[in-house]
């Protein structure tokens, strides 16, 4: 009798970018999951890397950017019609606080405000909420 291993989400990687208030995302290409959602830069973890290891390496292959992984945001387990995910959220830099994106990635700077008016995949929301409320937090005068 063969024994199926039970199924386990896909372990995710997120980067999250910031610089000066500002994040970096693009639209998911055409004939990718969820194509013209946007995207924080992250990916898969390959075999035997650590979700912080994954979210540097695919923020360096998306971007073109030395990425530094901070602190983990947040991790959650989401399921879509089409994957059941695991996503770890870190908080990211660039080594170099000038260097850009490279043009044909599609990457860019968005504010944080401009963020809550886009489309991300539904396992953001929590993500896209607590950078509204810390946005808020800062440049509240209160």
């Amino acid at each position: 009798m063969i024994r199926e291993e039970p199924e386990k989400p896909i372990v995710v990687g997120i980067g999250l970018m910031a610089r000066d208030g500002r994040y970096l995302i693009r639209q998911r290409p055409p004939g990718s999951a969820m194509a013209g959602v946007w995207e924080f830069p992250g990916g898969k973890c390959e075999p035997g890397e650590t979700p912080e290891q994954a979210t540097v390496r695919e923020c360096h292959e998306e971007t073109g950017l030395a990425t530094i992984a901070g602190r983990l945001r947040r991790r959650l387990v989401h399921r879509y019609p089409h994957a059941w995910v695991e996503l770890f959220y870190f908080d990211c830099t660039t080594a170099d606080p000038a260097a850009e994106p490279r043009p044909e990635t599609g990457f860019r700077w968005v504010e944080v405000q401009e963020l809550l008016t886009l489309t991300f995949p539904g396992a953001n929301e929590p993500i896209l909420e607590e950078l509204s409320n810390e946005a808020g937090r800062t440049t509240d005068p209160t």
